[in-house]
């Protein structure tokens, strides 16, 4: 197994050398990172080469990058701000740590706009693809205040935040896709290939079938006649949502019919609620006026009814609103403008943000959690029901069949 030597910080900015036996760079990468330090540069010993060299093939700019490789970045630039580091110093060694080509060649980019002259949030600004509206006006706020290495951090810590809810909300949707997805299956194998055989045994019996095996037998024959044309109307379906779904009018529509969903509709508004009082306290904490809070919050906030409603918000306060006022809309829960007033009118808006933004993400968490607990039992009943129904049909049927044989 190689031997790489290695340069990195530890925790309190002190620096560290090393060698390690890995069986390969990001092995060895991956390694010192759960010893909690940050990597500054890793060399093959016996190759006397980096091992981003081994990235750098055209096959490693096909390789995504992840929400966690951009809190990585954020971190390491960071703790490397406070050791001291120049901001040049500090991309350099994030390019170079970087294993993603495409991260590390957006970061050289910003490190050629820095020497020209422009500052770390602009240069960020020139990459959208990797780096949001919020992320740079977070480091804009920062560079007026000196505060960089610590908004840094709070903006790491935000996007790592939003991304462990997004993983909770996916594995809990997770379960119940793959479910679903099955029942489907089997139900399509039982009509399809299943029922038919049987229907064709007992109509050669001359045997009256029960109701339940008739509506078996009659749905078969309807989908295996008009299949075709079913899943053609699914689909067509399908496709008018899509189209319509892309336009901005049809968006709006769409989204807003979401809000009211029964449980899911709930998820949504928690969900946006949380993004949204999360957003504001973390840019007006951070220095950022309120209409730039406001634009950028709608921008995050998937949900276009609600995004709409912030930006309205917006237009308003430039008329002379409170934000309280402005935020009063069906789509927005009466807490948020009635605790905004109480923040408006003691000078601790951004202290109640947070409160609220805590609130939301706690309300979240249980939703998550309660759904996901009813999700297993709801579909065990709809998978044994189907299946349940399909074996009382059968025996219902065989019995039949016994019956008129005496």
């Amino acid at each position: 197994m190689p031997v790489f030597k290695y340069i990195a910080l530890d925790r309190r900015g002190r620096e560290v050398q090393g060698n390690l036996e890995a069986a390969d760079g990001q092995s060895a990468a991956a390694t010192l990172r759960r010893q909690s330090l940050f990597v500054l540069q890793i060399e093959n010993d016996a190759a006397g080469s980096a091992s981003s060299a081994q990235t750098g093939s055209w096959l490693g700019h096909l390789r995504p990058v992840w929400t966690q490789d951009y809190v990585f970045f954020l971190q390491q630039l960071a703790l490397m701000l406070r050791s001291g580091l120049t901001i040049l110093q500090a991309l350099e060694v994030c390019s170079q740590q970087s294993t993603k080509p495409r991260l590390s060649a957006a970061i050289d980019r910003m490190r050629d706009s820095i020497q020209a002259g422009k500052s770390l949030s602009q240069a960020m600004a020139l990459e959208p693809r990797h780096f949001s509206r919020l992320t740079v006006k977070l480091i804009e706020s920062a560079e007026a205040s000196g505060e960089l290495d610590t908004v840094l951090e709070r903006a790491a810590a935000d996007m790592e935040h939003k991304l462990d809810l997004k993983r909770k909300l996916l594995t809990s949707l997770a379960y119940p896709s793959v479910v679903i997805l099955v029942a489907i299956g089997v139900a399509a194998f039982l009509v399809w290939k299943v029922i038919p055989k049987f229907a064709a045994f007992f109509q050669r019996r001359g045997v009256a079938l029960p109701w339940t095996t008739q509506f078996l037998v009659d749905l078969s024959e309807y989908l295996t006649t008009y299949g075709l044309y079913v899943l053609g109307g699914v689909l067509a379906a399908i496709l008018l949502f899509l189209l319509s779904y892309s336009t901005r009018r049809g968006r709006l529509v769409w989204d807003r019919l979401f809000l009211y969903l029964p449980v899911a509709g709930n998820l949504f508004t928690v969900a946006a609620m949380a993004q949204i009082t999360q957003t504001l306290f973390v840019l007006l904490n951070s220095g950022v006026t309120l209409l730039d809070s406001l634009r950028i919050s709608a921008q995050v906030i998937r949900n276009r009814a609600i995004a709409e409603r912030i930006n309205e918000a917006g237009e308003m306060i430039l008329k002379g609103h409170d934000l309280a006022t402005s935020l009063r809309d069906p789509v927005i829960p009466p807490l948020v403008p009635h605790l905004v007033a109480v923040g408006e009118q003691t000078g601790a808006l951004t202290q109640v943000l947070e409160r609220l933004s805590t609130f939301y993400d706690q309300q979240l968490q249980t939703l998550i959690r309660r759904m996901s607990g009813m999700v297993e039992p709801v579909m065990i009943l709809v998978v044994g029901g189907m299946v349940g129904f399909v074996y009382m049909a059968f025996f219902q049927a065989v019995f039949q069949l016994a019956t008129a044989g005496r």
